[in-house]
């Protein structure tokens, strides 16, 4: 016999009590082992709720509960966002986002013109910071330029109220040439930026572009890392080969050579993360963390062999692992290291 049409009723038992993420995922076994179909969107205070499983099409329409039981049971990572549609919010499943908790206000500090800025917490990754804002990673991506994958708690991270970019004000600009030339209205345009006729006024000052993305996304990525402080003499070239020198994600550049050739730490510092056993780990492949005593941290990844693990004190100069493909890489034979910098420019970018 299903289950499905006391799944109501379940869930409200759990939630008073059951409180174990075990006793969470044996309940939904249950359910899906009866063959049941959870359907029927929650729709309370003008808000639905649509959870999708990412590594596959949309599952059901359900209740929030019913995802954070997926999640728990550990059967997929299962995500939500809000956008806005004619009438109320509607909360909706993002790519590869991950249900997570209620953000404290406490970190949460809003600034003006609807931005925030978020204090990271232990557990949080961009993905499910990005879901829970209701905003892409792309628009996460464009507004923290010298933060990388490893965020750490304690680290502060700018949250647009929209998905769009920060666009900085240049002298001559209109409402109506920034909505032609980005395509969203002006209404849209004025919605996020109350202020927008003094923001016009004064070249320098940043607006929300709704919707919308950087002409010239590199241009872009560039005049953003130059707000991080320039502090080159700190570091040393991490490899010897030739460095592409173009400045990407996140704040990075990469370095051509030979599998196998040695990598450097580029200054003094512990290493915070290894990774290893040529996972795809979110296109990085086998990467090298080290976080210096300055308080900025670099990125060493693609890796092909890592010569020291999370723990060790490294000094500048001192080889820590081997040039490789692994990950998202391409080319003739993907032999490269991708350098990243957090909390200062990259010194090595140089176009």
């Amino acid at each position: 016999m299903c289950i499905s049409t006391n799944f109501a009723k379940i869930a409200s038992l759990a939630r008073g009590v059951f409180k174990t993420r075990l006793v969470l995922a044996a309940i939904l076994v249950l359910a899906v082992g009866f063959g049941c179909k959870v359907s029927g969107a929650r729709r309370a205070e003008g808000v639905s709720v649509v959870v999708k499983e990412s590594r596959g099409g949309p599952v059901a329409d359900t209740d929030m509960f019913a995802a954070s039981l997926a999640y728990a049971a550990g059967l997929g990572r299962v995500g939500f966002a809000v956008v806005e549609t004619a009438g109320a919010p509607r909360m909706h499943s993002g790519s590869g986002a991950v249900l997570g908790r209620a953000r404290p206000s406490s970190n949460v500090i809003p600034l003006r013109q609807g931005l925030k800025k978020y204090r990271v917490q232990e557990g949080d990754t961009l993905s499910e910071i990005a879901a829970q804002f209701g905003i892409s990673m792309d628009t996460l991506k464009w507004a923290n330029p010298g933060v990388g994958n490893t965020i750490r708690p304690g680290d502060e991270l700018t949250i647009l109220p929209v998905t769009g970019f920060l666009y900085k004000v240049e002298e001559g600009d209109t409402l109506e040439n920034l909505s032609a030339r980005y395509g969203v209205s002006a209404a849209l345009i004025i919605k996020y930026n109350p202020e927008y006729q003094k923001l016009l006024a004064s070249p320098g000052e940043q607006m929300v572009l709704p919707y919308s993305k950087p002409e010239n996304l590199w241009a872009y990525i560039r005049k953003a890392s130059e707000r991080l402080p320039n502090l080159n003499d700190y570091f040393s070239l991490p490899a010897r080969g030739w460095n592409w020198g173009r400045l990407h994600y996140y704040n990075a550049v990469d370095i051509a050579a030979k599998c196998g050739d040695p990598i450097y730490a580029s200054a003094e510092g512990i290493v915070t993360e290894e990774s290893s056993g040529n996972y795809w780990n979110e296109g990085y492949g086998n990467v090298v963390v080290i976080r210096h005593a300055n308080g900025t941290e670099t990125v060493y990844a693609h890796t092909l062999k890592n010569l020291v693990v999370e723990g060790d004190y490294v000094l500048q100069g001192e080889k820590i692992a081997l040039i490789g493909n692994t990950g998202n890489t391409d080319g003739p034979t993907g032999c490269h290291l991708h350098f990243e910098v957090h909390g200062a420019q990259n010194p090595f970018a140089v176009q």
